[in-house]
């Protein structure tokens, strides 16, 4: 999948599981497609022979490249099937030297993983400029160029419009693109690496791209330097057509990644609204403690320290008064990684585990991940907001979640999920 799911290109494969379990075979001019006997993807193993010789053809002549080779596909029921047989997670397909394991009936997928076996596999080394995975995903939903029924100039356009489109020496220059995509979530940049790579191919044919994709500098390829092909590439997205129909789409689906893209490009600090003046905070720190379960719970001189060998959830209510629309604020030291908890009842509880959360009543309400609970984390700046129906997760003086509030007036509860946790200078300021 190129959306939801992650449909990437990696070095080793996941398992050996493929290999062991998919032991029928089709064999055409290309292609040995593998399934598991018995398996439901067995049944259209003879439709995805064709379609992937098709796509063969398709892709060699979009690069340039004899259509010769061989390759292995490996066809599973589906994403689940496909995950429990590799030991993948959050990917919907992936490729590795000349396998690509796919679900069956995606055509969409099977496209983008045949480009980047075929890529790997033809494509020549031009030059010694580095080029990450920003490259290999764009190169595949470029050839695809409409991708979930939009146009990738769109989706860039988009982006473009509301003033997150990152620069191009971010996102090519990433060390790790899966990990700076990972810290984005939601950010279509693939759509986004396929609108640069679609513009190259446009504009200056497929010779020049490819010998760009496969290491020469863009000055060497190109004529003219990366700056001056990343300026034209946004200029023709400013001439292209976003017809209103396709921004109302772009806008269901990728208008939550653009808030998250202006709270990411923000400098960390709370806005004034919610600082206010010091006079108008109120310490908690001398509330009555009301423990909810078995965890031991005191007062120290420079805190509340909550300590539990349970693994479970501690929860520790400070004191009577009910607030409604407040901001709760506190610095909370952990000697070691412990999920955390800010709450307003439990219609109303902020967690930060591997993810921030908001749970409602024991479910999970919304999520981002734009913070998390990890090995090197000692101290969290932790911010919880409720106003006007809406409540805001602050991590570190950065907005990492919003999302809709249950409304009664609650207590105010701290929290944290075993081990030793010191809250310090709790405080509340009503709004």
């Amino acid at each position: 999948m190129l959306r939801f799911l992650l449909a990437t290109v990696v070095l080793v494969l996941a398992s050996p599981a493929g290999a062991q379990t998919h032991t029928a075979t089709l064999a055409t001019k290309h292609f040995d497609v593998r399934y598991e006997p018995g398996s439901r993807a067995g049944a259209f193993v003879e439709r995805e022979a064709a379609r992937a010789e098709r796509d063969h053809a398709e892709i060699c002549e979009a690069l340039g490249v004899e259509p010769k080779g061989r390759y292995q596909l490996f066809l599973y029921d589906d994403v689940a099937d496909l995950s429990a047989t590799t030991g993948t997670s959050g990917t919907g397909g992936f490729s590795s030297g000349d396998q690509s394991h796919i679900p069956v009936n995606d055509d969409q997928t099977r496209f983008h993983e045949l480009v980047h076996v075929i890529a790997y596999g033809r494509l020549q080394k031009a030059g010694n400029e580095p080029r990450n995975l920003f490259f290999a995903e764009g190169l595949a939903n470029a050839l695809l160029e409409h991708v979930h029924g939009v146009h990738v100039h769109a989706v860039a356009r988009f982006y473009l419009d509301r003033k997150v489109l990152p620069p191009l020496a971010e996102m090519a220059g990433a060390a790790d693109f899966y990990a700076w995509l990972g810290a984005r979530p939601g950010f279509n940049a693939y759509d986004v690496a396929g609108s640069y790579l679609r513009f190259l191919l446009d504009t200056y044919g497929t010779k020049k791209t490819t010998r760009y994709y496969m290491g020469a500098t863009a000055s060497v390829a190109f004529g003219v330097d990366e700056p001056k092909v990343e300026k034209a590439w946004r200029e023709a997205l400013a001439r292209f057509e976003l017809r209103p129909e396709v921004a109302a789409l772009l806008e269901e689906r990728h208008g939550g990644s653009v808030t998250m893209m202006l709270d990411l490009a923000r400098p960390p600090g709370l806005p004034p609204e919610l600082l206010g003046s010091p006079k108008d905070w109120k310490s908690l720190l001398d509330q009555a403690l009301a423990p909810q379960n078995g965890a031991e719970w005191k007062r120290v001189k420079d805190g509340i320290v909550g300590k539990s060998a349970l693994a479970e959830w501690s929860i520790c209510e400070l004191g009577t008064e009910l607030y409604g629309d407040c901001v709760v604020r506190a610095k909370i030291h952990t000697s070691q990684p412990s999920p955390l908890m800010l709450r307003l009842g439990a219609a109303n509880q902020a967690l930060l585990v591997n993810g921030t959360f908001v749970y409602r009543n024991g479910e999970s309400h919304a999520f981002s991940q734009l913070a998390s609970m990890n090995e090197t984390r000692r101290l969290t700046d932790f911010v919880f907001v409720r106003r006007a129906g809406q409540l805001e997760i602050w991590i570190d003086e950065r907005r990492v979640l919003a999302t809709d509030a249950e409304t009664t007036p609650t207590t105010i509860g701290i929290g944290f999920h075993q081990g030793e946790v010191r809250f310090e200078d709790v405080r509340v300021r009503r709004l």
